[in-house]
Parts: structure tokens; C-alpha cells; sequence
């Protein structure tokens, strides 16, 4: 199965790439670093697996398109798309710039919707596919100083679902997946912080290939993957 992954290059993006690549996919990087993106599929491939890249700034639809369409040539079609890049800004509405803002609407809704569009005419001409979503617990359950993120993924939540239905009978299947506390560096409050009760990126990533391994008949339409502790 070949399976996009955007926002590729870091954190849990990297840490599904990575998961899915070990377990058989063909993974299409995708992200807005080349460096970046060269040091995943080198640790891909040191490891055995398969990958290809193309950079990428999802906020921009025609960029987005041309960079699915070149994955889709390196690797022979599309099955599946993961929508994983996302931006994070933790701060009081207060405090949230008008840049800030724009930040995560480009990349959380905006890319999302870029992404999807620009993969949708691959997937029909393989009679089907899937697409998985990441939200976040805040898509479901907001938090003090996450007002801008979690409207955002809010959206995600609401896109996401509206699609399942839209795309079901042309057997493109709609999963969306709300992680709880990830030890993904970009949402770290400090480099030094004890995030070991954290979900790691490769638990999201084994979440995610559990999906693209079920069954064609059904769809896991929504997943919640939280730690099992809360760090003191």
C-alpha cells in the first residue's frame, strides 16, 4: 500500500512515517524541508524500508497538488493519505497574535482541505482508498490556552466527518484519529521536560497503520489514543 504522510519530517509525522515504512507501506514524505524530509527517508532505508519525498507548503493549493501528483509518480498511485501536519500555539486568547492565528488555520484546516482535495482524483482512479485525519483531544475537549489550536482542530472534527459521509459509497474510507498528550518535541514546554507518560509518535504511527490494515467493509471512523497516566 502507498500511503502519504504530511508533515513527515518531525514529531509524530515522522514517527508515522517511520512505523508505516517498517511495516511493509511505501510512505510518501511530505513536508516543507528537504533536509528534513533526506534524514527521514535515510532512516527509512538504513532500516529497510521504502520511501520517496517531496516537499511541500500545504497552505499554498497549487504547491500541494503538484507534490501529490510527483508522489504519485514515484510511487505508482495513492492509497491512502495521512493528514498529519499540523501547527501548535499554546497561548491565552489574550495573548494569540493575529499571525499566530493565520499560523494554524493555514496549516490545520487550510492544508487539511488542500491535501485532501489534491488526493481525491487518485484515490477514485483506484476505485477507492483511505484517509485518516489527525484531530486532537482538543477537537473534542478544549483546554485553557488552546482557544485558536483548538478551534482549528474543532474544524478538523467537523471536515472530517462531513466527508465520511461524502466519500463512503466511492469506497474511500474517512478515519479520524484524536491523540492526547504526545511526546512530539514541537509541543514540549521545555527540551528538558519529563514527557516519558507521554504517547510516543510511533504509538500514533502503529495506530494508524491498525487502521489501514482493517477490513475494506468497514471503517474505523473514529480513534482516541490517550496515555494511561498523567504526568505529575
Amino acid at each position: 500500500m502507498n500511503v502519504i504522510v504530511t508533515g513527515a519530517s518531525r514529531g509524530i509525522g515522522r514517527g508515522i512515517a517511520t512505523v508505516l515504512a517498517m511495516d511493509g507501506f511505501t510512505v510518501g514524505l511530505l513536508a516543507r524541508s528537504g533536509d528534513l524530509l533526506n534524514d527521514v527517508r535515510e532512516g527509512i532505508e538504513s532500516q529497510g524500508g521504502k520511501s520517496v519525498l517531496a516537499t511541500c507548503d500545504l497552505g499554498d493549493y497549487d504547491i500541494t497538488v503538484a507534490a501529490i501528483d510527483d508522489l504519485s509518480e514515484q510511487m505508482g498511485g495513492i492509497d491512502a493519505l495521512i493528514n498529519n501536519a499540523g501547527s501548535v500555539v499554546r497561548k491565552s486568547v489574550l495573548e494569540l497574535s493575529v499571525d499566530d492565528w493565520h499560523a494554524m488555520v493555514d496549516t490545520n484546516i487550510h492544508g487539511v482541505f488542500h491535501a485532501t482535495k489534491a488526493v481525491l482524483p487518485h484515490l477514485q482512479a483506484r476505485g477507492g482508498g483511505r484517509i485518516i485525519n489527525l484531530s486532537s483531544i482538543s477537537g473534542k475537549y478544549p483546554l485553557p490556552g488552546g482557544s485558536g489550536y483548538a478551534a482549528t482542530k474543532y474544524a478538523v472534527t467537523g471536515f472530517s466527518q462531513s466527508i465520511f459521509h461524502e466519500l463512503r459509497d466511492q469506497n474511500i474510507q474517512v478515519s479520524t484519529i484524536y491523540p492526547g498528550s504526545v511526546d512530539s518535541q514541537s509541543e514540549r514546554h521545555a527540551d528538558d521536560s519529563d514527557s516519558s507518560w507521554k504517547v510516543s509518535p510511533e504509538e500514533v504511527g502503529q495506530a494508524c497503520a491498525f487502521i489501514l490494515k482493517s477490513h475494506s467493509g468497514t471503517v474505523i471512523h473514529e480513534m482516541e489514543i490517550r496515555p494511561l497516566k498523567k504526568g505529575s
